[in-house]
């Protein structure tokens, strides 16, 4: 990877920060399941997401996306520069709350003015990328005044932030507890704002997590993700904890670690 940048921008419960990247094609990354959307702009050749489960490809050009349930390798196969906006959880309840994008891409168009779009891509293609981040928060903070807001915002939040805080190592219950509701209270908020079952959340939450205190901040290499994951197989864990840790059972890390062996292989 080439030109990373992390860029400081966010609105409360919408954007959480800004990164831009300049690629010149021909690497491989993995996209970690984090619990976030992303809004994605791309001045130049788009890129191939490949499902690392279940094997399905498709393009991966400006638009935004939803919380995804699984890891994905992204290729760059031509030269690019791509600006993204790391979406807090809730964001597209407040922007979209009839269609949470999970495991799903939509038009930029959908959430952000053609105008809006015309001005940060030549802010972006100038090299002006704070100025063309700033442009899409504005859009979308817009955006989300023209919607009304859902019930269950304020105390979801609380309970994204605890499980930010735990890096998902959290239960359902523990979660309910404390905000004082039912496990099918917060079941059902955290269907209609974040698009998932808790126990959905915290599995991708956990897995970005661990793969992260390996890898750190940026662009994940998938050689990366291989050896973190093959040193805690190699750790010997017991099988119960394997999920508990990495949101994983032992059968899904064992394909994930195969999977992307074979990407890797065939680079």
């Amino acid at each position: 990877m080439t030109g990373y940048r992390w860029i400081e921008a966010s609105a409360p419960l919408l954007v959480e920060h800004a990164w831009v990247l300049r690629d010149d094609g021909g690497e491989r990354e993995v996209l970690l399941p984090d619990g976030r959307g992303l809004v994605q702009l791309v001045v130049g050749t788009p890129g191939a997401r490949t499902d690392v489960l279940t094997g399905d490809r498709a393009d991966d050009d400006s638009g935004v996306r939803g919380f995804s349930s699984r890891a994905v390798v992204r290729e760059q196969a031509g030269p690019a520069t791509r600006l993204g906006l790391q979406l807090h959880p809730l964001a597209l309840a407040l922007l979209r709350p009839h269609d949470l994008l999970v495991d799903h891409a939509a038009p930029l168009a959908s959430v952000v003015d053609e105008a809006d779009v015309v001005l940060a891509r030549d802010a972006l293609a100038h090299g002006d990328d704070e100025d063309a981040a700033r442009v899409l928060v504005a859009a979308l903070v817009a955006r989300s005044r023209t919607r009304d807001r859902p019930t269950g915002v304020t105390a979801m939040a609380e309970v994204v932030a605890e499980v930010d805080r735990t890096r998902g190592l959290v239960s359902a219950a523990d979660l309910a507890r404390a905000q004082g509701v039912t496990v099918s209270d917060l079941h059902r908020w955290c269907v209609r704002l974040v698009g998932v079952e808790p126990s959905a959340y915290l599995a991708a939450v956990r897995f970005a997590g661990f793969v992260r205190q390996a890898t750190g901040p940026g662009p994940v290499a998938p050689r990366d993700v291989v050896s973190a994951l093959r040193w805690y197989e190699e750790s010997g864990p017991v099988p119960r904890e394997v999920e508990r840790t990495t949101g994983l059972g032992p059968a899904e890390l064992r394909r994930v670690v195969d999977r992307l062996t074979e990407t890797i292989a065939s680079h």
